[in-house]
């Protein structure tokens, strides 16, 4: 260890570490006991390094450029009262009174004021040492390993280390000297500054951003609550009006039963009526002895009503309420629909493949299986029969319905911009296309794992509804009112366009129609 730390960190008496060193005038330094017994010995007093004769026995004085950072740190004395005011660098050779310390040795790990750095500007050896601006903390610039000084950089780790450390911990690691890689890392500043204040004008950028949006979704919130507060009055305007003819319908049944009932019971009593005087002339037969008259009698007796096949009926009011409520949800539904608006989109005809053709205003789409692909390949069209939208969206909440036939294969969907126009395999939302689809009898979902759709019965009219912010894409039956499936936590980070597939084997296909 004794070669690691240098010969000017030993006793040159002794061959020890300093203990109580102290310097004599010529500069050199030994453990104040070795010199004092040296001297002792002998009559004349000498340098036992430079032999230097002194006539009288120098005044000898503490030599701390060669304590320690363990020793110096036993010695300091903090004085409460002395020259320096808080917050200012003192001398750390001062005992009673702290004196400003006018520069800092970074071999000695010291701070010296004016008095006590005499030797560093006068002792040659002394005079090698690394001075600097007073430094507040010298113990920072020590190894907490093995006290001293931190002079080298391991590139490896990324951190200041001590001769020691370099022999040991990172012996087999890539070091510098601290200047070396500080005069290199100071090239790199105004690189570094760029890049932070790139980075700090993103975020207040992204601020900005979210302010913008905070702003923009407090309008939107406003708006949705006046539009939803209108919507529900028109509804529960529908739900009095429904309960009003419902109420006025079942007074009328009530009032035109009744009426019948009255009706019936007077007939019934004028029948009765007929009846007792039938009765009464029967009784006067019973009396009479005369044949003809009983029989011509007999002969004009009126045949009443059975009344015994009319069955009364006390429910004026089946499937009233039914029929009442059917009537309500049907216009709840209509009120749903204006509610969703759908987009005006159609077909592009400039990305269809070859074998597509677009008619009726680009919302029919055909499959043609004979059709010859072109001479020259046109890179924005697709090589198989697929198809984009004509609009595309980046932001907000989109909806379009779709009319699919059950003898052709279909997809229907939505692709980013990007997405590659020459794929001869199945677009998947993994190479940035969003859809299901049918395969001969088989529907299923377009992703790397086959994901089949169990649909009975077959739909023939899709709806696709995105939100594009919130990443969800979903799918509908319309005919039934199901829902089929959805694609949901997404990130939609590029434009995005509605995409359709179509092919078929028969003479006829059904073609692709985008509803109105």
């Amino acid at each position: 260890m004794s070669s690691l730390l240098g010969d000017g960190a030993n006793c040159s008496i002794c061959a020890n570490v300093f203990t109580e060193p102290v310097a004599t005038p010529c500069g050199h330094s030994f453990c104040k006991a070795c010199l004092s017994e040296h001297w002792s010995r002998s009559d004349l007093c000498h340098c036992p390094v430079c032999n230097k004769r002194f006539h009288v026995r120098p005044e000898i004085s503490s030599d701390v450029t060669t304590e320690t950072p363990i020793q110096l740190k036993k010695r300091k004395v903090i004085s409460t009262s002395g020259g320096s005011g808080p917050g200012e660098i003192t001398c750390d050779v001062c005992v009673e009174t702290k004196l400003i310390a006018l520069k800092s040795c970074l071999t000695c790990l010291t701070s010296f004021c004016e008095a006590h750095l005499e030797p560093h500007l006068r002792v040659p050896s002394l005079m090698r040492h690394k001075l600097s601006e007073p430094v507040q903390d010298m113990e920072d610039r020590t190894c907490l390993k093995h006290h001293r000084l931190l002079e080298l950089y391991c590139r490896e780790d990324k951190v200041c280390i001590c001769l020691l450390c370099s022999e040991t911990d990172h012996k087999h690691h890539e070091t510098v000297l601290v200047e070396e890689e500080w005069a290199l890392q100071k090239e790199t500043i105004e690189f570094r500054k760029a890049k932070v204040k790139k980075m700090i004008d993103d975020r207040n950028e992204k601020i900005q951003e979210f302010k913008r949006h905070s702003e923009l979704s407090k309008e939107k919130t406003l708006i949705e609550i006046d539009e939803s507060e209108a919507v529900f009055k028109t509804l529960m305007s529908h739900v009095m009006d429904t309960q009003e003819k419902l109420k006025q319908n079942i007074k009328l049944k009530l009032r035109k039963a009744c009426d019948k009932d009255k009706a019936m019971i007077e007939e019934l009593r004028n029948e009765i009526e007929q009846l007792e005087r039938k009765l009464s002339e029967l009784e006067d037969l019973t009396q009479s002895e005369d044949p003809l008259q009983l029989l011509q009698i007999l002969d004009t007796t009126s045949v009443t009503k059975n009344w015994s096949r009319l069955v009364l009926y006390s429910d004026l009011c089946v499937q009233t309420v039914r029929r009442a409520l059917t009537h309500l949800v049907c216009t709840f539904d209509a009120e749903l629909r204006t509610l969703t608006k759908k987009e005006s989109i159609t077909f592009d005809p400039e990305t269809a493949s070859h074998c597509l053709v677009v008619t009726e205003h680009g919302k029919r789409l055909k499959y043609l299986r004979d059709a010859s692909p072109p001479l020259v390949k046109d890179p924005e069209r697709f090589t198989l029969p697929r198809i984009l939208g004509s609009v595309g969206f980046t932001s907000g909440r989109h909806y379009w319905e779709v009319q699919v036939g059950l003898k052709t294969d279909w997809d229907v969907g939505v692709a980013r911009e990007t997405v590659s126009r020459r794929q001869q395999t199945t677009l998947t939302k993994e190479n940035g296309c969003f859809a299901i689809g049918k395969r001969g009898a088989d529907y299923k979902v377009n992703c790397t794992s086959w994901l089949a759709l169990h649909l009975s019965p077959r739909p023939t009219h899709v709806g696709v509804y995105l939100d594009y912010n919130e990443g969800r894409l979903s799918f509908y039956d319309i005919d039934r009112n199901v829902h089929i499936f959805s694609f949901t936590g997404e990130t939609f980070s590029e434009k995005v366009f509605p995409y359709f597939y179509i092919s078929s084997w028969a003479k006829k296909p059904k073609p692709l129609l985008i509803t109105s």
